[in-house]
C-alpha cells in the first residue's frame, strides 16, 4: 500500500518520534524512505547582515544534512532503499512540492517542530496536512518515549478507524484495515452520531432512527471487510462531538493509531473540521487520508 514514504524533519527532537513512526511504517511495507530537509528562507531574511545570513544559512544546512543522514543511516539498516534531499525555500511548499513530484505515498510529520504555533499544531506541519493529497502521519513529541524505529515496528497493537459514513471515511477506514492487517493487530471502528449537528428534540424519532441505522450498517459494512481479511474487529456507537468521542475512545482502549478521513460530511475546504481536532489533540499518531 506505501511504496514511498517521505520523512520531512528539521533536525529537532520533537521530530523524532515521527521519524520513528515513519520507519517504523516504511520497514513494514519495505518501502523506500525519502529524507527531506528545508532551509527556511524566513529565518535567514529575518537578519539584515548578509554575513549573519550566510553563517545562519550555513548552520541551518549542517543540521539538515546530518538529520536526513541520520535517517538515512537508519533506513539502511532496516535494508530499506533511501532518497535524501535538502532544499531552501517555505517549508510547506517545499514538501508539498516534494510530494506531488516524487510519487510518495504517504508523509509522517511531527506535530511540534521549529515552525510550531500554539500548543499541538506546528505551523509547517498544519499546512501540509490541509493540503497534502496523500495519507498524513501526525505524531505528538510525548517526552520520555522510547525513539528507536525499531521499537515502533511490531507498535500497532490497536487500530482506530473513525467513520461518518462518507466516502471520505471509508478510503481511510481501508488503510486503517490494511495497517491493522500487516501488524496483526485489532481495528476498533467507531460511528459518532453528532448531537452538534441534529438537535435530538427538535427531530422526529423516526429521523433518529433512520440515523442510527445509517451508523450502524457503516460500522457493520467495515466490520465485515476486516474480517473478510483476518482481522479481529471491535465496533462502537456513540452520540456527542464527534472528534471528542473519538479522542474518548482512542483512550479509553489505549488505541495506538487513529485513521480519519480528511474529507467527511462536516468537511471544510481543505481538511475535515472533525479530523483537525482530533489531529490537534491527539496524544496518540493519527492518519488522515483522503
Amino acid at each position: 500500500m506505501y511504496d514511498h514514504i517521505l520523512i520531512p524533519t528539521d533536525g529537532s527532537t520533537e521530530t523524532e518520534q515521527a521519524v520513528s513512526h515513519g520507519l517504523g511504517l516504511a520497514r513494514t511495507y519495505d518501502a523506500t524512505v525519502h529524507a527531506l530537509s528545508v532551509i527556511d528562507e524566513s529565518e535567514q531574511s529575518a537578519v539584515p547582515a548578509a554575513d549573519a545570513r550566510e553563517q545562519l544559512r550555513s548552520a541551518a544546512e549542517t543540521v539538515g544534512r546530518r538529520a536526513t543522514a541520520e535517517i538515512a543511516e537508519t533506513a539502511a539498516e532496516l535494508d530499506l532503499d533511501v532518497h535524501r534531499e535538502l532544499r531552501q525555500g517555505t517549508p510547506s511548499e517545499e514538501i508539498l512540492d516534494y510530494v506531488e513530484n516524487q510519487a510518495i505515498d504517504l508523509v509522517a510529520m511531527g506535530t511540534h517542530g521549529r515552525a510550531g504555533v500554539g500548543p499541538n499544531l506546528g505551523s509547517t506541519t498544519l499546512r501540509v496536512i490541509r493540503n497534502v493529497d496523500v495519507p498524513a502521519l501526525t505524531v505528538r513529541f510525548r517526552e520520555g518515549e522510547d525513539v528507536d524505529a525499531a521499537s515502533h515496528y511490531e507498535i500497532y497493537n490497536d487500530v482506530l478507524v473513525a467513520t461518518d459514513g462518507s466516502d471520505g471515511s471509508a478510503v481511510a477506514a481501508e488503510q486503517g484495515i490494511d495497517i491493522a492487517e500487516m501488524y496483526g493487530a485489532t481495528l476498533h471502528v467507531i460511528y459518532v452520531l453528532d448531537t452538534n449537528t441534529y438537535v435530538f428534540e427538535d427531530v422526529p424519532k423516526s429521523i433518529i432512527g433512520l440515523l442510527k441505522e445509517s451508523g450502524n450498517n457503516s460500522l457493520e459494512e467495515l466490520a465485515e471487510l476486516a474480517r473478510e481479511r483476518g482481522v479481529d474487529v471491535e465496533t462502537d456507537f456513540r452520540r456527542g462531538r464527534p472528534s471528542q468521542k473519538v479522542l474518548e475512545y482512542a483512550d479509553q482502549n489505549d488505541v495506538d493509531l487513529l485513521t480519519l478521513g480528511a474529507h467527511g460530511r462536516t468537511s471544510e475546504v481543505h481538511l475535515g473540521s472533525t479530523t483537525e481536532r482530533v489531529i490537534r489533540a491527539s496524544e496518540r499518531p493519527t492518519l488522515s487520508v483522503r
